[in-house]
């Protein structure tokens, strides 16, 4: 049998790693850069809700000392403004949560399919721009913090809405830090 006529075999890292020129010019379709647009839309919007709700709660459940009296007989106006946010909250969560659910099963089943996905320049970009907005998020909260403990003006309801922020924020930078983290190990 000739040379020429042996199939040939691929090595190993040909197989593991996909080639790194084919990756850095892969664009995907219009139909891929608009659904990672609603995914990351419809994450934002859930999130947000999400720690909305729970700052409501936290503000329901740990009272600040000014909360405490009714000063000027406006509860009923507080409870007619906050049943209206919490039904606006929860209707938030009840239509994005689905939508984002749908959509990321979708895309991260097709990404596992086809792993150019990964390589997708609106998605890099998304996540970069949602690492850059969480990480303000909370370096914001941080410094807030610390200048409260500076001023000597802490209570249990500040470090609540604290957690929530940063717990919210946290997950989502520490989620899409490690799919960068996962996107250089293979691409590297």
């Amino acid at each position: 049998m000739d040379s020429a006529q042996l199939p040939i075999s691929p090595s190993v890292n040909q197989i593991d790693k996909p080639a790194t020129s084919q990756l850095s010019d892969y664009t995907g379709s219009m139909w891929d850069t608009f659904e990672h647009v609603l995914l990351f839309i419809s994450l934002g919007v859930l999130a947000t809700n999400i720690a909305l709700l729970l700052h409501h709660f936290v503000n329901i459940w740990i009272k600040v000392p000014t909360q405490l009296s009714d000063q000027y007989g406006l509860s009923y106006l507080e409870d007619v403004f906050l049943n209206t946010f919490i039904r606006g909250f929860m209707a938030a969560i009840i239509v994005s949560y689905p939508v984002f659910s749908f959509l990321f099963l979708k895309i991260t089943k097709r990404t596992l399919e086809n792993p150019n996905n990964r390589s997708l320049k609106a998605r890099k970009v998304l996540i970069y721009i949602t690492l850059i907005i969480t990480f303000l998020l909370v370096l914001a909260n941080i410094i807030t913090l610390v200048y409260n403990l500076l001023g000597g003006n802490i209570n249990l309801n500040f470090v609540s809405h604290f957690l929530v922020t940063v717990t919210i924020a946290g997950i989502i930078f520490g989620y899409y830090l490690e799919q960068i983290k996962e996107d250089r190990k293979i691409y590297a």
